[in-house]
């Protein structure tokens, strides 16, 4: 007995082992199975979610205005004559003009005003109804142009 119950214990112990090494594996299966879905889950929202661009931190000079050494950019060298290029240059100033828009939309209210008092003292039926269309289509016109999107369109820059 004693030569089979040795045998029959390292059976015993090796069948534990074997069903102990069956759990882990299955453990670790389950474990990548889960990883794998939750990878899954994570491309699918991925995919679902809006496509954004990204802010790359960098140097916010461009490439042009400085040399790749890391060096400042070279000041002008003398010019044929031996003297520096002229820097002091002064800056030029942009001016807007809207003049000519508001000379428009003055004389269009002027005329508003002849054409009132045209049809105030008008007797005639007829040339009353004519200018009243005037009227009209002044107003109308003034409708478009007396307002800040007219002349920002219009503006004249110098």
């Amino acid at each position: 007995m004693g030569v089979q119950g040795v045998y029959a214990g390292t059976q015993t112990a090796d069948l534990q082992q074997a069903l102990q090494k069956a759990a882990r594996e299955r453990a670790l299966r389950e474990e990548e199975e889960k990883a794998k879905e939750a990878s899954a889950a994570q491309n699918l929202q991925r995919e679902a979610a809006p496509k954004r661009d990204q802010y790359i931190p960098g140097d916010a000079a461009p490439k042009a205005a400085r040399p790749e050494d890391g060096r400042k950019p070279e000041e002008p060298q003398e010019g044929k004559d031996g003297k520096k290029p002229d820097n002091s240059r002064k800056a030029e100033k942009c001016t807007a003009n809207t003049d000519k828009v508001d000379r428009e939309i003055e004389k269009l209210k002027k005329k508003r005003q002849e054409l009132k008092e045209q049809i105030r003292t008008c007797s005639d039926d007829d040339e009353k109804e004519k200018l009243e269309k005037q009227l009209a289509q002044v107003e109308s016109e003034l409708r478009q142009k007396d307002n800040d999107g007219y002349r920002k369109q219009h503006t004249v820059f110098s």
